[in-house]
C-alpha cells in the first residue's frame, strides 16, 4: 500500500492524472489496452476534468481504453445524480473515444438484478474471461462512514462472493445502486482512492491505522490479492493519521 499526501485537490488530481496516464501506457505496451472503472463523488470530477485537457489527452491512446463504471445510482443515464453523467460532462464529451469503448452500468433498469447480471457479462465479453475481470485499474473513493463503491457498513454486500455486480439500498440518496463487489475490487492490478476533506479524517485514520474491522469500515475490504492500493490524501483527509505517509 502506498499513501501520499497532497497540500489540496488541485496538486492532488494533477498527481492522480498523471498516475493514471502512467498505468495507462504500461497496460497498452503491455497488454494492448487499458480498462478502468471510475467512481462518482465531486473529488474525481476535477481529476476527470483534468484527463480531457493537456498535457493528458495527448498522452493516452484512447482507442485503447475501456471504460467502466465500479458503482452506479439507480437513476437515468442524464440525471444529475448519475456517476456516469459527471463524467460524460467533464471527461467523456471531450475525449476522442467510441461509445463501443464506454461501458455504462444500466442501473436505471427496473430488474436490478437483472442489469447486474447485464454488466457482469459486459464486463466478461470484454475482458475475454467467463471468472473475475482483472481491471489494469480501478479508481474509487470514500465516504465519511467508511464506505467505498457502494459497498456501505454492515451490509450483506461485504460478504459477497459470488456475484460480480450486485444492487444494494444504501443509506445515503439515492439508496437504490449498483455495486462492484468484494472479489472484482480485489482482482484489480491497481487500486487508486481519492479522498478530500477533513470529514473523512477519522475515517482515513480507522481505514489506515485502526484494526481490520471491514464490517464497519467497508474501504478496508479492497486488499487486491496480487495488486497495489494507492491512497492519494490531501492534508485535511489526511490530518489525524499518526503515520503522515509521503508527503508532497
Amino acid at each position: 500500500m502506498q499513501i501520499a499526501i497532497y497540500p489540496d485537490t488541485n496538486s492532488l488530481s494533477h498527481e492522480a492524472a498523471q498516475y493514471i496516464v502512467r498505468l495507462a501506457n504500461e497496460a497498452i505496451v503491455t497488454r494492448g489496452r487499458f480498462s478502468i472503472a471510475l467512481s462518482g463523488g465531486s473529488t474525481p470530477k476535477v481529476l476527470y476534468g483534468l484527463i480531457a485537457t493537456e498535457p493528458y489527452l495527448d498522452q493516452v491512446n484512447w482507442s485503447s481504453v475501456e471504460i467502466f463504471w465500479s458503482d452506479e445510482r439507480c437513476v437515468p443515464p442524464d440525471d444529475a445524480e448519475s456517476n456516469y453523467a459527471m463524467a460524460k460532462e467533464v471527461l467523456l464529451s471531450k475525449i476522442p473515444i467510441q461509445p463501443h469503448q464506454v461501458h455504462r452500468m444500466p442501473a436505471e433498469k427496473a430488474d436490478r438484478d437483472a442489469a447486474s447480471q447485464e454488466y457482469t457479462l459486459e464486463m466478461q465479453r470484454v475482458f475475454g474471461t467467463n471468472g473475475i475481470p482483472a481491471f489494469d485499474l480501478i479508481q474509487l473513493g470514500m465516504g465519511p462512514e467508511g464506505h467505498t463503491a457502494s459497498l456501505f457498513p454492515h451490509q450483506q454486500s461485504l460478504h459477497e462472493q459470488q456475484r460480480l455486480v450486485m444492487p444494494v439500498s444504501v443509506p445515503k440518496p439515492p439508496p437504490l445502486r449498483l455495486t462492484f463487489t468484494p472479489p472484482l475490487l480485489n482482482a484489480a492490478r491497481h487500486v487508486l482512492f481519492l479522498v478530500t476533506g477533513s470529514e473523512k479524517a477519522d475515517a482515513v485514520q480507522a481505514v489506515l491505522e485502526g484494526p481490520y474491522q471491514p464490517e464497519e469500515y467497508p474501504a478496508q475490504i479492497v486488499r487486491p490479492t496480487t495488486g497495489e492500493v494507492t491512497w492519494m490524501l490531501d492534508t485535511a483527509a489526511a490530518g489525524k493519521l499518526t503515520q503522515k505517509g509521503i508527503q508532497l
